[in-house]
Protein backbone atom coordinates (compact mmCIF):
# COMPACT_ATOMS: atom_id res chain seq x y z
CA UNK A 1 0.00 0.00 0.00
CA UNK A 2 1.64 3.77 -0.94
CA UNK A 3 2.00 5.39 1.54
CA UNK A 4 0.63 8.91 2.30
CA UNK A 5 2.58 12.05 2.35
CA UNK A 6 3.03 13.32 5.71
CA UNK A 7 2.80 17.14 4.52
CA UNK A 8 -0.78 16.51 3.13
CA UNK A 9 -4.06 14.94 5.04
CA UNK A 10 -5.38 11.75 3.22
CA UNK A 11 -8.79 12.07 1.49
CA UNK A 12 -11.10 9.31 2.59
CA UNK A 13 -13.77 8.16 0.17
CA UNK A 14 -16.24 9.82 1.57
CA UNK A 15 -14.60 13.20 1.28
CA UNK A 16 -14.05 12.77 -2.41
CA UNK A 17 -17.50 12.44 -2.81
CA UNK A 18 -18.69 15.00 -0.76
CA UNK A 19 -16.50 17.18 -2.62
CA UNK A 20 -17.60 16.37 -6.08
CA UNK A 21 -21.38 17.45 -5.06
CA UNK A 22 -20.04 20.75 -3.77
CA UNK A 23 -17.68 22.43 -5.94
CA UNK A 24 -14.71 19.71 -6.52
CA UNK A 25 -11.66 22.07 -5.37
CA UNK A 26 -9.28 20.05 -3.61
CA UNK A 27 -5.92 21.61 -1.81
CA UNK A 28 -3.56 20.19 0.07
CA UNK A 29 -4.58 16.51 0.45
CA UNK A 30 -3.17 13.10 -0.66
CA UNK A 31 -4.97 10.97 -2.66
CA UNK A 32 -3.52 7.27 -1.45
CA UNK A 33 -4.60 3.79 -2.68
CA UNK A 34 -7.68 3.65 0.39
CA UNK A 35 -9.37 5.85 -1.69
CA UNK A 36 -10.58 4.62 -5.70
CA UNK A 37 -10.99 7.16 -8.24
CA UNK A 38 -11.60 4.50 -10.99
CA UNK A 39 -14.74 5.38 -13.29
CA UNK A 40 -15.35 8.58 -11.29
CA UNK A 41 -16.42 12.06 -12.84
CA UNK A 42 -13.89 14.31 -11.71
CA UNK A 43 -14.38 16.93 -14.38
CA UNK A 44 -13.86 20.38 -13.91
CA UNK A 45 -12.26 20.14 -10.63
CA UNK A 46 -10.04 22.20 -9.35
CA UNK A 47 -6.30 20.13 -7.28
CA UNK A 48 -4.07 22.30 -5.96
CA UNK A 49 -0.94 21.04 -4.02
CA UNK A 50 -2.39 17.45 -3.80
CA UNK A 51 -0.28 14.05 -4.18
CA UNK A 52 -1.77 11.62 -5.90
CA UNK A 53 0.09 8.36 -4.23
CA UNK A 54 -1.82 5.37 -5.77
CA UNK A 55 -0.92 2.72 -8.35
CA UNK A 56 -3.36 2.84 -10.48
CA UNK A 57 -6.38 4.86 -12.41
CA UNK A 58 -8.82 3.17 -14.75
CA UNK A 59 -11.66 5.01 -16.07
CA UNK A 60 -11.59 8.15 -14.54
CA UNK A 61 -12.92 11.59 -16.06
CA UNK A 62 -10.53 14.20 -15.94
CA UNK A 63 -11.78 16.61 -18.90
CA UNK A 64 -11.24 20.61 -18.10
CA UNK A 65 -9.57 19.70 -14.87
CA UNK A 66 -6.63 21.78 -13.21
CA UNK A 67 -3.87 20.25 -11.64
CA UNK A 68 -1.58 23.22 -10.24
CA UNK A 69 2.03 22.19 -8.03
CA UNK A 70 0.66 18.15 -7.42
CA UNK A 71 2.91 15.45 -7.45
CA UNK A 72 2.11 11.97 -8.98
CA UNK A 73 3.40 8.88 -7.71
CA UNK A 74 4.44 6.05 -10.60
CA UNK A 75 1.05 6.34 -11.36
CA UNK A 76 -0.66 3.89 -14.10
CA UNK A 77 -3.79 6.49 -15.84
CA UNK A 78 -5.12 4.21 -18.12
CA UNK A 79 -8.12 4.89 -20.10
CA UNK A 80 -8.63 8.24 -18.39
CA UNK A 81 -9.84 11.32 -20.11
CA UNK A 82 -8.02 14.42 -19.46
CA UNK A 83 -9.72 16.55 -22.67
CA UNK A 84 -8.83 20.27 -22.02
CA UNK A 85 -7.05 19.79 -18.94
CA UNK A 86 -4.39 21.88 -17.54
CA UNK A 87 -1.38 20.88 -15.56
CA UNK A 88 1.27 23.67 -13.93
CA UNK A 89 4.12 22.66 -11.95
CA UNK A 90 3.10 19.03 -11.68
CA UNK A 91 5.40 16.61 -11.37
CA UNK A 92 4.90 12.74 -12.70
CA UNK A 93 8.59 11.49 -12.25
CA UNK A 94 9.36 9.90 -8.52
CA UNK A 95 13.53 10.82 -7.70
CA UNK A 96 13.35 8.12 -4.91
CA UNK A 97 12.29 5.35 -7.46
CA UNK A 98 13.51 6.84 -10.29
CA UNK A 99 10.20 6.09 -12.51
CA UNK A 100 7.50 8.31 -14.25
CA UNK A 101 3.41 7.69 -14.38
CA UNK A 102 2.20 5.66 -17.75
CA UNK A 103 -0.60 7.64 -19.45
CA UNK A 104 -2.28 4.74 -21.30
CA UNK A 105 -5.37 4.64 -23.61
CA UNK A 106 -5.58 8.03 -22.30
CA UNK A 107 -7.70 10.76 -24.41
CA UNK A 108 -5.24 13.90 -23.58
CA UNK A 109 -6.82 16.48 -26.31
CA UNK A 110 -5.75 19.67 -26.16
CA UNK A 111 -3.98 19.28 -22.52
CA UNK A 112 -2.12 22.37 -21.45
CA UNK A 113 1.59 22.03 -19.45
CA UNK A 114 3.55 24.02 -18.31
CA UNK A 115 6.80 23.82 -16.15
CA UNK A 116 5.92 20.09 -15.50
CA UNK A 117 8.17 17.18 -15.44
CA UNK A 118 6.73 13.90 -17.24
CA UNK A 119 10.19 12.38 -16.89
CA UNK A 120 11.23 8.36 -17.37
CA UNK A 121 7.10 8.26 -18.06
CA UNK A 122 4.89 6.95 -20.78
CA UNK A 123 2.23 7.74 -23.42
CA UNK A 124 1.06 4.54 -24.76
CA UNK A 125 -1.40 4.72 -27.35
CA UNK A 126 -2.89 8.00 -26.58
CA UNK A 127 -4.73 10.70 -28.07
CA UNK A 128 -2.94 13.70 -27.77
CA UNK A 129 -4.01 16.35 -30.46
CA UNK A 130 -3.26 19.65 -29.89
CA UNK A 131 -0.99 19.20 -26.74
CA UNK A 132 0.56 22.37 -25.82
CA UNK A 133 3.77 22.28 -23.12
CA UNK A 134 5.98 24.76 -21.99
CA UNK A 135 9.12 24.81 -20.02
CA UNK A 136 8.55 20.92 -19.29
CA UNK A 137 10.53 18.11 -19.04
CA UNK A 138 9.72 14.65 -21.54
CA UNK A 139 12.91 13.14 -20.88
CA UNK A 140 13.63 9.92 -21.24
CA UNK A 141 9.55 9.80 -22.12
CA UNK A 142 7.97 6.97 -24.54
CA UNK A 143 5.26 7.82 -26.90
CA UNK A 144 4.10 4.34 -27.72
CA UNK A 145 1.60 4.28 -30.28
CA UNK A 146 0.09 7.61 -29.32
CA UNK A 147 -0.78 9.92 -32.39
CA UNK A 148 -0.87 13.50 -32.35
CA UNK A 149 -3.61 13.84 -35.67
CA UNK A 150 -7.48 13.99 -35.70
CA UNK A 151 -9.33 13.22 -38.52
CA UNK A 152 -11.57 15.51 -39.98
CA UNK A 153 -12.90 13.34 -42.84
CA UNK A 154 -11.75 10.19 -44.41
CA UNK A 155 -9.34 11.90 -46.18
CA UNK A 156 -8.60 14.50 -44.29
CA UNK A 157 -6.38 14.26 -40.84
CA UNK A 158 -5.36 17.24 -39.12
CA UNK A 159 -1.84 16.58 -36.72
CA UNK A 160 -0.91 19.65 -34.61
CA UNK A 161 1.15 19.91 -31.13
CA UNK A 162 2.85 23.26 -30.12
CA UNK A 163 6.16 22.95 -27.15
CA UNK A 164 8.41 25.57 -26.34
CA UNK A 165 11.27 25.37 -23.98
CA UNK A 166 10.71 21.35 -23.87
CA UNK A 167 13.65 18.61 -22.69
CA UNK A 168 13.41 15.75 -25.60
CA UNK A 169 16.82 14.30 -24.38
CA UNK A 170 16.48 10.42 -24.61
CA UNK A 171 12.79 10.74 -25.54
CA UNK A 172 11.34 8.10 -27.53
CA UNK A 173 9.12 9.44 -30.55
CA UNK A 174 9.88 5.83 -32.77
CA UNK A 175 6.92 5.68 -35.50
CA UNK A 176 4.89 8.56 -34.38
CA UNK A 177 3.61 11.18 -36.92
CA UNK A 178 4.36 14.79 -35.90
CA UNK A 179 3.61 16.05 -38.66
CA UNK A 180 2.92 19.71 -38.74
CA UNK A 181 3.74 19.95 -35.00
CA UNK A 182 5.61 23.06 -33.87
CA UNK A 183 9.10 22.80 -31.56
CA UNK A 184 10.26 26.35 -30.40
CA UNK A 185 13.74 26.31 -28.53
CA UNK A 186 13.48 22.61 -27.28
CA UNK A 187 16.40 20.44 -26.07
CA UNK A 188 16.85 17.48 -28.61
CA UNK A 189 19.94 15.19 -27.17
CA UNK A 190 19.98 11.08 -28.18
CA UNK A 191 16.25 11.82 -28.94
CA UNK A 192 14.68 8.78 -31.33
CA UNK A 193 13.03 10.00 -34.45
CA UNK A 194 13.25 6.41 -36.17
CA UNK A 195 10.34 6.35 -38.43
CA UNK A 196 8.76 9.25 -37.16
CA UNK A 197 7.26 11.73 -39.67
CA UNK A 198 8.01 15.29 -39.61
CA UNK A 199 6.86 16.42 -42.98
CA UNK A 200 5.97 20.51 -42.27
CA UNK A 201 6.86 20.37 -39.08
CA UNK A 202 8.34 23.54 -36.91
CA UNK A 203 11.61 22.75 -35.43
CA UNK A 204 12.87 26.58 -34.31
CA UNK A 205 15.84 27.66 -32.28
CA UNK A 206 16.23 24.04 -31.18
CA UNK A 207 19.12 22.05 -29.81
CA UNK A 208 19.09 18.63 -32.02
CA UNK A 209 22.15 16.69 -31.21
CA UNK A 210 23.15 12.75 -32.11
CA UNK A 211 19.54 12.10 -32.83
CA UNK A 212 18.32 9.31 -34.66
CA UNK A 213 17.18 9.96 -37.64
CA UNK A 214 16.99 6.60 -39.44
CA UNK A 215 14.00 6.88 -42.04
CA UNK A 216 12.55 10.17 -40.40
CA UNK A 217 10.63 12.07 -42.99
CA UNK A 218 12.06 16.38 -43.13
CA UNK A 219 9.59 17.07 -46.15
CA UNK A 220 9.00 20.74 -45.88
CA UNK A 221 10.37 20.91 -42.33
CA UNK A 222 11.43 24.17 -40.74
CA UNK A 223 15.25 23.47 -38.74
CA UNK A 224 16.31 27.09 -39.53
CA UNK A 225 17.93 28.33 -36.49
CA UNK A 226 18.47 24.82 -34.90
CA UNK A 227 21.87 23.31 -34.08
CA UNK A 228 21.63 20.24 -36.08
CA UNK A 229 24.97 17.97 -34.99
CA UNK A 230 24.70 14.43 -36.30
CA UNK A 231 21.70 14.77 -39.15
CA UNK A 232 22.89 12.90 -42.28
CA UNK A 233 20.53 13.62 -45.02
CA UNK A 234 21.30 9.80 -46.51
CA UNK A 235 19.07 8.36 -44.00
CA UNK A 236 16.07 9.87 -43.84
CA UNK A 237 13.11 8.33 -46.23
CA UNK A 238 12.73 11.87 -47.36
CA UNK A 239 13.59 15.79 -47.50
CA UNK A 240 12.52 18.00 -49.85
CA UNK A 241 11.88 21.44 -49.54
CA UNK A 242 13.54 21.14 -45.89
CA UNK A 243 14.41 24.60 -44.79
CA UNK A 244 17.46 25.44 -43.07
CA UNK A 245 19.49 28.51 -42.59
CA UNK A 246 22.76 29.86 -44.41
CA UNK A 247 25.03 28.90 -40.95
CA UNK A 248 23.58 25.05 -41.28
CA UNK A 249 24.69 24.34 -45.08
CA UNK A 250 28.22 23.12 -43.81
CA UNK A 251 27.12 20.62 -41.21
CA UNK A 252 24.69 19.34 -43.70
CA UNK A 253 27.27 19.14 -47.16
CA UNK A 254 30.06 17.58 -44.57
CA UNK A 255 27.71 14.83 -43.27
CA UNK A 256 27.52 13.73 -47.03
CA UNK A 257 30.91 13.70 -48.17
CA UNK A 258 30.82 17.38 -49.78
CA UNK A 259 34.22 19.62 -48.90
CA UNK A 260 32.98 23.16 -48.31
CA UNK A 261 35.29 25.96 -48.53
CA UNK A 262 35.48 29.47 -49.86
CA UNK A 263 35.25 30.33 -53.25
Amino acid sequence: MTKADPARKPLRQDELVERLKTGRVFQGVAITSEVTLDELDLSESRFEDCAFDLPNVRGADFSGAQFKECRFSPVRLASCKFAGARFEGAGFFDPESKKGAVFAFCDLREVEAEKCNFAVGAFERCDLHDFKARECSFRGVRFNGSSFAKAISRRVVVTRARFEACNFTFTDFAGVSLAHCEFQTCKFVDTAFFDVDLTDAILRGCSIEKAEWERANLTRADLRGSTISGLNLAVLSGYAGLAIGESQQTELLERLGVSVSPD
